[in-house]
Formats: C-alpha cells, structure tokens, sequence
C-alpha cells in the first residue's frame, strides 16, 4: 500500500488538473475543501493534501494559509513555452505596473513575453502596422493599442480583429456591439463613482471634475462622475478639461507648462461653488495643490481634492486621496484570460472590468463647511 500511495495521490493531481484546464474552477475560484475533495473523490485528505502539493508546486493552484485553495492557470505541459507579444503605447507613465503583473503571471506559467512600444495616435498605429511581421510569430497577444479613444475607431478595430493570432485588449474596450474581442480593463467610471461617494460622505453637495483631456480613462471618469452625481444627490458645479501638453521635448518642459492650466481650472472650480474636486490625473492633482497654495486655498479645509490616479498621490505635500486603478492585477488576469483562450479556443469569451480602489488620506479629510 505504501508503494500504491504516490500513485494514487499523482492520479488524483491529474483528475484535478483535468479540471482546472477544463474550466470547473476558473482562475481565482477557490477549489473545495480537502474533506470535501476526499469526499468527492473516495479518497483520504492526506492523498487530496498530497495532490494539491503537486498541482501548487506547478503552479496550476495557489495554497493560502486559512483562506483555502485557488486555481490558478494550468501551465502548458512541461517543457513546452509559449511566447506572447506584448504591445504597449508605453512603458514609463501608466503601463509599468501593468507590465510588472504580466510578467509575474509569465514566470507562473512557463511564458517568454516579449513587449514592444508603439507611441500614440496615428504614428502609434503606423508603428503597430509595422509591427505585424515581427508578431506574428507569437502564440497571442496582449495589446493597449494607440487610441487616442479607450476604444478604437471601427475601421481600426477591424485591422486588430484580422490579426493571425489571438489577442486579448488591455485597458482598452471592444468598439462596438460586433466587435468580439475579449479584453481585460479599469472601470473608470466605477472609481469616479467611489471617488464621488466618498465626497458625499464627508459632506459636500456641490462637485467638481477637473479632467485630463484624450486619454483612454478620461471618458470613462468624466461619464462615471456625470451618471454618478445624481443618485448621491450631489450637484456638478463644473466639468473643467485639462488639455494635454504637447510640442515639449522632454517631461521637464511639461511640468513647467502645468502651472497656469492649474490656476485656471482652480479658478473655474471655486467659482463654481464646488467644495469637492474629482481630478485626474496625479500630474494634475500635484499642479492644482501647487495652485491652491498659491492662491491661499487651503486643501482639504477649503477644497476637498480626490485623484483619480495614485502614483505620487501618497507622497505628495498633502497627501492625495485616491482611486487606485488595480494595474499589477489587470496585468495578471489579462495575460490568464490569453492563456485561457488558448487551452480553451472554443471557451466563452470574457470581457473584465477591475474596479479600482479607494484610498483615502489627508487631501479630502475634512467635511465641506456648508452643507446642505
């Protein structure tokens, strides 16, 4: 029997994984209990126990002390890699973290990815077009295309869907209602919405957005703060655009164009009456406190201030309450959903919005003085 032992709890490992590539437990469900794995499979806990020991040491699930046991994805069988492109605008402003989550879930699952940068905008889809040869060598492919919308134009929605090979969209969603692709994104409009409940909480009836304008989350935050004010009984004092900053050579120069947007959209919000700001992004947010300064505008007294982005946010002069768009998870997820799609090439398509989260520090802390 002490023989028999390993071959059992190794034939168990191979029902289970069976099932995880089988989708009875989709990456991140949580498997049953061993009792009730020995239950199910008429075997003892220590062979379930010895079998999930095998599965978590190839990284098919995840073991976590007193929450239980979660699928992971199935890697591919051993020996055998697969390469995934990654296309990106960038790698230096807001992917980084999204990156860092793909390659963590790449080093999970015997995955060589390969990333490769287009820019923006139209010389970003000429860059994407001259890509295509060096891709198509590539199992999948995971893609934030140029924009400048979060979603791309039909006829360029179409390019991407002819590509000989299966993709999955990050932060970017599908065009139309005909457009199958999956895609993994933030639910900008949701933060919007986190960031608005959280000001009425505090007190503030009258709402402001300050908005960076042409940007991929830009549409998602100006809609989830406009469908969002309502239901929380607060009144859109003002809806100000920040218009992006171009014809600088170097990131330098673009700071030092901030400054005079900022005291115009400071300007524009407290003749608004607004007590609460919504603004993103960091860069912005960071201006406008600079501005409030100026101005001698106290912040959170005068103004409440919430970013919608949360790089420098923690650290700035007062601490700016954020909405944290989950990056490093998306990455993650987006590069499951590929795999999946690969093990799985009849599976249903999944389209998943992360909702990002809400952390709150010294820039909205006080409640508005009036409210009514």
């Amino acid at each position: 029997m002490a023989n028999g032992a390993p071959i059992k709890y190794l034939k168990l490992a191979d029902e289970l994984r069976r099932g995880l590539r089988g989708g009875t437990w989709p990456p991140g469900s949580k498997l049953p209990t061993e009792a009730q794995l020995a239950t199910m499979h008429g075997v003892s806990v220590n062979t379930v126990r010895r079998a999930l020991e095998v599965l978590a040491a190839e990284g098919s699930v995840e073991r976590c002390q007193g929450a239980g046991t979660f699928a992971r994805l199935a890697p591919p069988p051993r020996g055998e890699r697969r390469r995934i492109a990654v296309v990106l605008p960038e790698r230096d402003w807001y992917f980084p973290p999204v990156t860092a989550g793909i390659e963590a879930a790449a080093a999970r699952t015997r995955t060589t990815v390969d990333v490769y940068t287009t820019g923006y905008a139209d010389r970003g889809w000429d860059r994407l077009t001259s890509l295509a040869g060096r891709l198509a060598g590539a199992d999948g492919l995971l893609i934030a295309h140029p924009g400048p919308a979060d979603a791309a134009s039909p006829a360029r929605a179409s390019l991407l869907r002819k590509l000989s090979l299966p993709y999955v969209l990050l932060e970017r969603a599908p065009s139309g209602i005909d457009d199958p692709s999956e895609h993994v994104s933030t639910d900008h409009a949701g933060g919007a919405y986190l960031a608005l409940a959280h000001l009425a909480a505090l007190g503030h009836r009258d709402v402001a957005l300050a908005c960076r304008t042409g940007s991929a989350p830009s549409r998602g935050i100006a809609s989830g703060f406009v469908e969002g004010a309502g239901p929380l009984g607060l009144r859109v004092a003002a809806q100000l655009d920040w218009p992006p900053i171009t014809g600088h050579d170097s990131f330098e120069e673009v700071l030092a164009a901030q400054p005079p947007l900022a005291d115009h959209v400071l300007r524009g919000v407290l003749g608004s009456g607004a007590t609460g700001l919504v603004c993103f992004g960091d860069m912005e947010g960071s201006a406008l406190l600079a501005a409030a300064r100026r101005a001698d505008v106290g912040i959170p007294d005068d103004l409440a201030l919430v970013s919608c982005e949360d790089r420098h946010a923690a650290t700035e002069e007062v601490p700016l309450t954020s909405v944290a768009p989950e990056k490093f998870r998306l990455g993650g997820l987006a590069l499951e959903t590929l795999l999946r799609r690969l093990d799985e090439p009849d599976a249903e398509l999944r389209r998943v919005w992360l909702r990002p989260r809400l952390t709150v520090r010294e820039s909205c802390g006080a409640r508005a003085a009036n409210p009514s």
